[in-house]
Order: structure tokens, then C-alpha cells, then sequence
């Protein structure tokens, strides 16, 4: 599945590579992880009530020092899978071919809108959650969205344009 990024969660964090004499092993040899999560104040809170990740590894294509760089880009991804009871996306290789199946969104309450995630109706059947903080009205959601998707917030109904790559309130 090819995948374009049109946003990242709020956490990141790394997993060095097991051979600790290596000098490159916290850095270029590093696996990337980002997911949902909330700021409050100066901690990051994980407040998951769908957790799950995604997964840069080093011959991704990944740039972890921009990770900005890799926003509007398209990989080659194998496609959600459940591990310990988390959904999991792995990014193998950053594509030349711009022509993605489906998009990476983050989504939360100040840009988007409160979202009633007790409706089965704030989404469309495509959808597929990857990680949701939740913390009273507070929320940060990651999703995979095809191009037929929408998510609908209180300001109405959000979709991926396929010609701009944005989500965008229609």
C-alpha cells in the first residue's frame, strides 16, 4: 500500500539498534516511532484510548532530524497490523510514485472541531484508526484515510482532496 503523509502525531520517540558499539546505533541506525498524543503544559501525555504507532526504520527514507520533510511524501507502507494490542504501520521506503492508496492524518479538537467518538457515525467505514488520544475534550487522532473517506467533526465533514493532498472541511 502507498501511503502519503499529510500529518504526524504529536509523539516521537526512537529505538537505537542492538549493537551498542556501534557509534552510529542512536542516530542513523535508529528505528522512528510517532502516535497520538497531548501536550499539558510542558508533558506529553499518552493518553490513548486507541493505541498504536507508526514505524520509520533507517532504510526508509525517513530524515529524523526533518521529520517535516517527509510531510506530503508517499512510502511504501505493508499496511496496518495488530501486534499487543496496538495497530501498528510500518513505513518500508519512501516512493518516486506519487500516486498514494490512501493518506496519513492527525486530527485534534483545536484545529478540527470536537469529534463525538461514541457515534459510530464520526466516520466513514474506510477509515482505520492508528492511534487516538483522548483526555476530557481534548484529542489527538491519527487515521489512514482513503480518498472516498471523511471523518465528521462539529464544524461538518472532513475529506482528503486528492488534487491539493490536504484535509479539507467540505
Amino acid at each position: 500500500m502507498r501511503v502519503r503523509i499529510i500529518s504526524f502525531g504529536t509523539n516521537w520517540w526512537a529505538m537505537h539498534s542492538r549493537d551498542l558499539d556501534d557509534p552510529y546505533c542512536f542516530r542513523r541506525r535508529a528505528a522512528w516511532f510517532n502516535s497520538a498524543g497531548l501536550k499539558c503544559g510542558r508533558r506529553l501525555r499518552l493518553s490513548w484510548v486507541f493505541p498504536g504507532q507508526i514505524r520509520f526504520n533507517r532504510t526508509s527514507g525517513f530524515q529524523s532530524e526533518f521529520p517535516s520533510r517527509s510531510v506530503g511524501r508517499t512510502f511504501l507502507c505493508s499496511g496496518p497490523s495488530l501486534l499487543d494490542g496496538r495497530t501498528h504501520l510500518l513505513f518500508s521506503r519512501l516512493l518516486r510514485d506519487p500516486v498514494p492508496d490512501c493518506y496519513l492524518v492527525t486530527v485534534n479538537e483545536r484545529s478540527h472541531g470536537q469529534i463525538s467518538f461514541r457515534s459510530p457515525a464520526w466516520m466513514s467505514a474506510g477509515v482505520r484508526p492508528i492511534s487516538i488520544s483522548l483526555r476530557g475534550q481534548r484529542y489527538e487522532a491519527m487515521l489512514l484515510m482513503g480518498p472516498e473517506d471523511w471523518i465528521e467533526t462539529e464544524l461538518g465533514r472532513w475529506l482528503v482532496w486528492r488534487e491539493t493532498g490536504r484535509l479539507m472541511l467540505t
